[in-house]
């Protein structure tokens, strides 16, 4: 194993030890995870722009999105279009921030607070613990990550989309989804039985897609701003949205998908 193999490996563990036992619990514990996570995705976003008042921007954007995560959803549409408002004000009083960033910072300020409502949503239900939904959801997620990674390295040719992700092949993007697939509807079944069994199908065939579309999703933004990682507070991994950029897209989906099903 290479050096730069072994430290991702030792990082990717320490994460886990953090996350694994906060998601086991829930409760305040998750609350100010999402909060943190929250926070450093926010500073990641607005430093893009390498503007002056990044650690302002931060703030503001940080304050958006945590109301976004707990005011009631018939007050989610008013928060939504006041902060996309504030945004446009921002871009009219700081000469370094232009419309295509305002649009991109609201965007995945939107989502990070989708993904957080969702895990929220998850710990009210009244079923199993919450912690075997948010281990489903990343099944569908890493598991597709990691299988299009071995499947790619092993007998990838053909490039997917090398103007936006250069590493990324057909042959590891399909046997990422086949392995992410498979994965989470074995484990849905047998795990998630209280799930309808068309909703684990569903999502299960559905998600690991939804992981690909985030990643290059998110590998776009960094190649239209030139930068490598969205940070670097992980060695190896980057970032927290170079970390979460798939599985925030999965948490968004199946909230979809949930409320399609009534759950």
């Amino acid at each position: 194993m290479s050096e730069k193999m072994r430290i991702k490996t030792l990082v990717a563990f320490g994460m886990l030890a953090v996350v694994v036992p906060v998601f086991w619990f829930g409760g305040i514990a998750v609350q100010v995870l999402m909060a943190a996570l929250a926070a450093v995705a926010c500073y990641e976003t607005v430093s893009l722009n390498r503007s002056d008042n990044s650690w302002l921007l931060c703030g503001i954007a940080f304050a958006a999105c945590m109301i976004m995560c707990y005011c009631s959803m018939n007050d989610l549409p008013a928060a939504m279009m006041l902060w996309l408002t504030l945004l446009f004000f921002i871009e009219l009083v700081d000469g370094k921030i232009n419309s295509d960033f305002v649009m991109y910072t609201y965007g995945i300020t939107i989502l990070i607070a989708g993904a957080i409502r969702c895990i929220f949503h998850i710990y009210e239900l009244p079923q199993i613990s919450g912690f075997w939904y948010i281990f489903y959801i990343g099944l569908c997620a890493f598991g597709c990550d990691t299988g299009a990674y071995f499947v790619g390295s092993a007998i990838g040719k053909h490039k997917l989309i090398p103007h936006i992700s250069p590493n990324k092949t057909w042959e590891g993007a399909i046997g990422g989804y086949v392995i992410g697939a498979a994965l989470s509807m074995a484990f849905g079944f047998w795990k998630l039985s209280d799930l309808p069994s068309s909703l684990i199908i569903a999502a299960s065939l559905l998600l690991p897609l939804t992981a690909q579309v985030g990643d290059l999703a998110f590998s776009s933004i960094k190649r239209h701003y030139g930068v490598k990682d969205f940070g670097n507070l992980f060695p190896g991994h980057g970032g927290v949205l170079d970390r979460v950029d798939s599985i925030i897209f999965c948490l968004v989906v199946f909230s979809g998908l949930m409320i399609l099903w009534g759950i």
